[in-house]
């Protein structure tokens, strides 16, 4: 049984994430934490099977939209990719986004556990379990790409700019990016380096640092994030 002040909260939570449920108990059990289920007198079932289900969503959405939206990457790259899109870490960063700790039920004293990680990310994927069951994939995808894609460009993820540069340039140009030493300054104890990047001859990236090495990630990285705003966009 759902009372009027969990039903005000569950409210609340839908107008944030602008997404209403026909089926309000199923996103209230995606928000009830096992603690909670097994401290209540009547019989409360938790979370846990929709985290499951919402995890396999989770993977096939994002899965889905790096396959089609990257076609020059291969394996590797996209597993990295969504590895880090659906982490622990980036699922609780995002469930910090939308507040989603406050309507999470649990059990008497427990109410430090709404800020963990593993409390927040669980829940996010039972939501989206929820949703899945209540509205289908089509708005399930709409919701999950709406906060994944829109708020951050996912290809920062991997970290690793010249591996995902390179394999951008060997796809589509058949040649490899170049990096060119443009400057140097400082005494030779504390020399800083400024390395530009160029594929095909147009230079897409420049970047210092304290080695050629680290210079050339800061470069690779501009030149990325350029390429893929305009790709992205």
């Amino acid at each position: 049984m759902i009372d009027s002040s969990r039903a005000k909260d569950l409210d609340d939570f839908q107008e944030i994430i602008g997404i209403r449920w026909r089926n309000i108990r199923l996103l209230n059990q995606a928000l009830t934490h096992s603690s909670y289920a097994k401290s209540t007198p009547q019989k409360t079932s938790d979370n846990e099977r929709m985290e499951f289900l919402g995890d396999a969503v989770l993977e096939l959405i994002i899965a889905d939209y790096l396959f089609r939206k990257f076609s020059y990457l291969d394996e590797g790259s996209l597993s990295r990719m969504r590895s880090a899109v659906v982490s622990e870490e980036n699922l609780a960063h995002h469930a910090r986004k939308i507040g989603l700790g406050k309507y999470i039920l649990v059990g008497k004293d427990q109410e430090q556990i709404r800020s963990q990680d593993a409390i927040l990310a669980d829940a996010y994927e039972a939501v989206i379990g929820s949703l899945y069951l209540d509205r289908g994939l089509k708005i399930t995808k709409k919701f999950i790409l709406g906060f994944f894609i829109k708020e951050e460009n996912l290809l920062t993820k991997s970290k690793d700019f010249k591996s995902l540069l390179q394999e951008y340039s060997q796809s589509v140009y058949k040649k490899l990016p170049r990096y060119k030493l443009v400057q140097e300054k400082g005494p030779d104890h504390k020399k800083m380096f400024k390395i530009k990047v160029e594929i095909d001859g147009e230079t897409l990236g420049e970047g210092w640092g304290p080695s050629k090495k680290k210079a050339e990630k800061v470069a690779a990285e501009k030149a990325w994030k350029k390429l893929n705003t305009e790709k992205v966009e």
